[in-house]
C-alpha cells in the first residue's frame, strides 16, 4: 500500500478521538472517519462490503464502550469481513491493563496491535507505517 491509509477510529471518549486525530494527522494521514460508538461502523461496514476503497484499513477500536463493547464488535467485524478479500488491521486501545484483555485481542487474527492508553505517537506510527509497506 503507497497511498495514505483510510482509518476509522471507533470509541466514545471526544477527548481520545481529538488527540488520536491530532497525532494522525501529524503523521500525514488525512483519510480519517471516526465514529462515537461501534454500532454505526458496524453497518457502514455492511453497507460498503463490496466497495473496497470505502473500507478502512485501519480501525483503532476502543475496547470499553456502551452498546457493543471492543470485542463484540469484533465478534460482529469478523463475522462480516469474512467475504471480502481486504485486509482491515484493527489496533485496540484501551486502559485496561488486564492480562486476560490482552489475551483475548490475541485471539483475533484482525488485531495487530493491542495499546494502553493514553497511546504514544510513535505506538501510532508504527501501525501505519506497517500498513503502508503491504
Amino acid at each position: 500500500m503507497k497511498e495514505k491509509p483510510l482509518v476509522w477510529i471507533i470509541d466514545d471518549d471526544d477527548i481520545s478521538k481529538y488527540l488520536m486525530k491530532r497525532n494522525l494527522k501529524e503523521l500525514s494521514v488525512t483519510k480519517i472517519v471516526d465514529f462515537p460508538d461501534s454500532v454505526q461502523a458496524l453497518k457502514l461496514l455492511e453497507a460498503n462490503m463490496n466497495l473496497g476503497e470505502e473500507l478502512p484499513d485501519i480501525i483503532f477500536l476502543d475496547l470499553h464502550m456502551p452498546i457493543l463493547n471492543g470485542f463484540q464488535f469484533m465478534e460482529e467485524f469478523e463475522k462480516i469481513t469474512k467475504s471480502t478479500s481486504k485486509n482491515i488491521q484493527v489496533a485496540m486501545l484501551t486502559s485496561s491493563i488486564n492480562a486476560e484483555d490482552m489475551k483475548r485481542a490475541e485471539s483475533y487474527p484482525s488485531i495487530s496491535d493491542y495499546f494502553i492508553k493514553p497511546f504514544k505517537l510513535r505506538d501510532l506510527k508504527k501501525v501505519i507505517e506497517r500498513r503502508l509497506q503491504e
